[in-house]
């Protein structure tokens, strides 16, 4: 079934879990929204990821494609400029205190953490269970958005 291109609004700067970049790379519905709205390759955006989503993309890539797709695949994101990786002692700490106060994957608290310093939404390519439960419970200090529904 074709993916609908009626998209709503993407902010012009997010900090983006490694689920958009791998939509991408595996070419997903979702990576063609994440296209078509310009977050990938990033066109009149900024797009912020932690280390964690490189490292993240690069081993699920690895398992599914092989070594040198992932290193290939990797390397060409990382020189595309389509995503500036932060890395920092206060997005550490954040990310800690993430982890802390939450049941969260370690990766989904940086894209949180790069969220908070950057003051700027979070965006992850939909709702995964763990994300889905926490904001049952508390809703997050930051802005979180899902691709999945920017789509209709």
């Amino acid at each position: 079934m074709p993916l609908k291109r009626k998209l709503l609004r993407i902010p012009r700067q997010l900090s983006i879990d490694s689920s958009i970049i791998l939509a991408h790379f595996f070419g997903e519905e979702l990576g063609e929204a994440a296209k078509a709205s310009g977050i990938l390759p990033a066109r009149r955006r900024t797009n912020y990821c932690a280390r964690t989503a490189i490292s993240e993309s690069y081993y699920i890539l690895c398992r599914n494609e092989g070594k040198d797709y992932a290193s290939e695949g990797i390397q060409s994101l990382l020189m595309s400029n389509y995503v500036t990786v932060l890395s920092s002692d206060e997005i550490d700490i954040e990310a800690g205190r993430y982890k802390c106060s939450r049941a969260l994957s370690l990766a989904d608290c940086y894209v949180l953490a790069v969220a908070k310093v950057k003051h700027i939404p979070a965006m992850f390519a939909r709702r995964e269970d763990d994300i889905k439960k926490e904001l049952e419970r508390q809703s997050f200090d930051v802005p979180a958005l899902f691709l999945e529904d920017r789509i209709w």
